[in-house]
């Protein structure tokens, strides 16, 4: 049926269109009216609940109960004594007492486990107001508590029984429809236990058939919702509402618990929703019909003008002229007719301008490559614009602007790859507020970004448009309603327009923004020499790194830990230094920053845990097995399983315990994706392996991380400790840290002591064990002996 395809199609599809958005607004209408008038009729049942339990439990009198009692105005207090002594065993038996009493203040006479002091307000109130009062007790357990004020021998005495809450608990169950569950004011909810069954009831009608209900698990919102309001829980297609009551007792309030089956009041929504759901189809389906039967006539007419179309498109005009007829005057014209006119008329427009169409297709490709989230111009367009602007005589020099995003990737990590497209089209809307006719932005990569800048004055106009991009990420941006606050690194390059090499500009200037980032982030940075020789250096530490590992010129080396009372070797901290025959000594936040970019960060892990575990296996030979050894991490490796994998299998290989090795971790590692940081140290320390919070205090610090995650020991910064023999500040601000970290029971490590005066200051102010060039620089596995022999000499000194 070709003719139901194109314009018939796309009115049919509308028309579906909008019956599905009027169905499901009227479905939404329906189901916000259900589930008010649910609501309300579960209030309802709640408030009438209430009133029949107050009226059954609080207003049932049993003064049924003391016909037996007729015959006591006759008898002593002490015959009254034995006739109800011997009455007793049938009073509890046929009331299911579980104790009484016969007391006019003074005297009392008790049966069974009386708790005279508990009701003696309630038998004062019935003496003194002639009235039977009854309440509900909790001492043992939950009883009906009545007491009946009764004349006998001239002054006021009062009858009291306690009996079972189970006969009337039943009764009001069959009476509301509802299962009841009596809950003891002494018994705590279960806390560990998630189900109906963390509530210990003393009475529970419809245990047997609620089973499945009392075993569903329930989250920690849901038994929140539960104790306030009350919960809807659906179980094997069953719908309860569960709710709790609570009621004034003589000492404790009781606490009930009602189970309501409201299946059939869902059912009925069901129902009413299908109605709705089924009036719409139809009424869609008569509307499609419709449409159907009165489309058909000017149906030849678009086919006409469809074979048109291909004709136009296929640049052969005079036929499509020929296939469209002679023009002429229809007697009732319509749109169509209207439509076929402008088909003449685009014939002879396409004509004319076919040529230039053809010369202008080339510039028009170019426009149309935009990046599709950003709205800015694509990398290709920036090196074709890089290359015009070599040949035009009229630009004298350009300045590329390298803007890398600063924390991107935790927008990514934390809210979704859909929350960081709309962070990007927010930043691609800000940048486009600095484009002017010398000035272009361009989206390069995931979250880079280039702005070219053209026939500069000076380069303080540089300056200018670098502040002004920084001024542009101060504000935060808003995502999900949640506030982001992010920066850009910019690195700036330029050159003479005749000069442009548009590669060699963009790496420069991405030399730069490395260097900008270096300097702390948020800021930009000129291109210069230095720059570049620093970019060949990481060139080589990257391309020699595997040669270099392969001819010994790494090595690890271990500074002690000792500590604090006796000078004992408590740690070991594994460091890995890097001797270069060209470039000399390598530092290492420079070659493991290298490092980071590539996997060879994972191959320098895998052969310092070699070290580690050799080391280890030395220690165990020389009697020090309580020395454990400290290996650093990087945050690269904090966002997967690798450096775990590597671990696990090693200590495997040589049989060695988890907790022999501490693993230490920055709090610059954990601010950069503190998700991912977090469950992979509870992953390590499940393992077994100890964690170390390392140069705690050198910036980021955060009490928050002291509760978030599980740890072992906390390293304090050096840089807290530089003058502590004699800066009382930093002795106060250690002094306080300390007290902290011992007050969570955490041992605490100070680095960088240096004198006996720092060593002896730090042991004041609290610090557990102690590490810098005082106990030993990092030394050689060769040269461990001997210090272990000079170490222990100084501590049986020290003792």
């Amino acid at each position: 049926m070709n003719i139901l395809h194109g314009l018939l199609s796309k009115m049919l599809l509308l028309i579906v269109v909008v019956a599905v958005l009027s169905l499901a607004a009227s479905y939404t209408f329906v189901s916000i009216q259900q589930k008010k008038n649910l609501q309300e009729d579960i209030e309802g049942l709640k408030r009438s609940h209430v009133e029949i339990t107050q009226l059954l439990l609080f207003e049932n009198q049993i003064s049924e109960q003391i016909l037996v009692l007729s015959d006591l105005s006759s008898k002593s207090p002490e015959q009254a004594n034995q006739f109800l002594n011997s009455i007793w065993p049938q009073l509890q038996l046929s009331f299911s007492l579980s104790s009484m009493a016969f007391s006019n203040g003074e005297r009392t006479f008790t049966f069974g486990r009386f708790p005279g002091d508990k009701l003696a307000n309630l038998e004062a109130l019935a003496r003194s107001t002639k009235r039977p009062h009854s309440g509900i007790l909790c001492h043992f357990m939950c009883e009906l508590a009545t007491t009946i004020p009764i004349d006998f021998q001239g002054s006021s005495w009062s009858f009291s029984t306690l009996s079972s809450l189970d006969a009337s608990i039943r009764e009001l169950n069959q009476f509301v429809g509802s299962d009841i569950g009596v809950l003891s004011p002494f018994d705590e909810p279960a806390l560990n236990d998630k189900t109906l069954k963390r509530y210990i009831p003393e009475i529970m009608t419809g245990i047997e058939k609620n089973s499945a209900l009392r075993n569903r698990i329930l989250s920690d919102s849901e038994l929140q919702k539960l104790e306030n309001e009350g919960l809807q829980i659906s179980v094997d297609r069953t719908d309860y509402f569960v709710w709790f009551e609570y009621f004034n007792g003589i000492e404790e309030d009781l606490k009930l618990m009602f189970i309501r089956d409201i299946s059939p009041n869902l059912a009925q929504q069901r129902e009413q929703k299908q109605q709705v759901i089924v009036i719409f189809v139809t009424l869609t389906f008569g509307i499609l019909l419709f449409l159907i039967l009165f489309s058909i006539i000017p149906i030849s007419k678009i086919n006409q003008l469809k074979r048109a179309i291909k004709l136009i498109g296929a640049k052969e005009y005079n036929i499509a002229r020929y296939r469209l007829g002679k023009p002429g005057r229809a007697t009732l014209p319509d749109e169509l007719d209207d439509l076929e006119d402008e088909f003449r008329n685009a014939i002879d427009v396409l004509e004319t301008y076919e040529q230039e169409l053809s010369n202008s297709q080339k510039r028009l490709v170019r426009q149309a490559t935009i990046d599709g989230i950003t709205g800015l111009f694509t990398r290709n367009v920036l090196v074709e614009d890089l290359a015009n602007m070599n040949r035009d005589e009229q630009i004298e020099n350009v300045a590329i602007f390298f803007l890398d995003l600063d924390g991107f990737k935790p927008v990514n990590d934390n809210l979704g790859h859909e929350a960081g497209d709309i962070m990007l089209k927010k930043i691609g809307y800000r940048l486009k507020g600095v484009v002017n006719k010398f000035v272009r932005v361009y989206r390069i990569g995931g979250d880079e970004f280039v702005i070219c800048y053209s026939n500069y004055e000076k380069e303080t106009n540089l300056e200018q448009m670098a502040d002004m991009v920084v001024e542009l990420f101060s504000a935060p941006f808003h995502i999900y309603d949640t506030s982001i606050t992010i920066s850009a690194s910019i690195g700036i390059a330029f050159q003479k327009a005749l000069d442009i090499e548009p590669d060699t500009l963009l790496r420069y200037a991405d030399i730069a923004m490395y260097q900008a980032k270096e300097d702390g982030k948020n800021c930009y940075a000129f291109f210069n020499d230095q720059m570049r020789e620093s970019a060949q250096r990481r060139f080589s530490i990257k391309n020699d790194f595997i040669a270099s590992l392969a001819a010994d010129q790494l090595k690890v080396v271990f500074q002690p830990v000792v500590s604090a009372q006796t000078r004992e070797v408590n740690k070991l901290e594994a460091l890995c230094r890097w001797h270069h025959p060209e470039m000399g000594h390598i530092p290492p936040p420079v070659f493991i920053d290298v490092l980071e970019e590539s996997e060879n960060m994972n191959m320098l892990f895998e052969w310092i845990v070699g070290n580690v575990i050799q080391e280890i296996l030395y220690l165990n030979s020389i009697n020090m097995s309580h020395v454990v050894v400290s290996v650093n991490l990087s945050p690269s490796q904090l966002v997967n399983d690798t450096a775990l994998t590597i671990l696990q299998n090693q200590l495997k290989e040589y049989d060695i315990d988890a907790e022999r090795i501490e693993l230490e971790i920055t709090e610059t590692s954990l601010i950069m994706s503190f998700t991912q940081a977090k469950k992979w140290i509870e992953q390590a320390t499940g393992m077994g392996f100890k964690i170390a919070i390392d140069d705690f205090g050198a910036g980021y610090s955060s009490l928050s991380y002291l509760t978030a995650f599980p740890y072992d020991t906390v390293k304090l910064d050096r840089s807290l400790l530089t003058n502590i023999d004699k800066d009382k500040r930093q002795q106060r601000i250690v002094g306080s840290l300390t007290q902290m970290l011992h007050g969570l029971a955490v041992p605490i490590v100070a680095e960088g002591a240096e004198t006996e005066e720092h060593f002896e200051q730090l042991r004041i102010l609290g610090c557990d064990y102690i590490q810098g060039y005082l106990i030993s620089r990092p030394i050689a596995h060769e040269d461990l002996v001997l210090f272990f022999e000079s170490q222990n000499t100084k501590a049986r000194e020290v003792l």
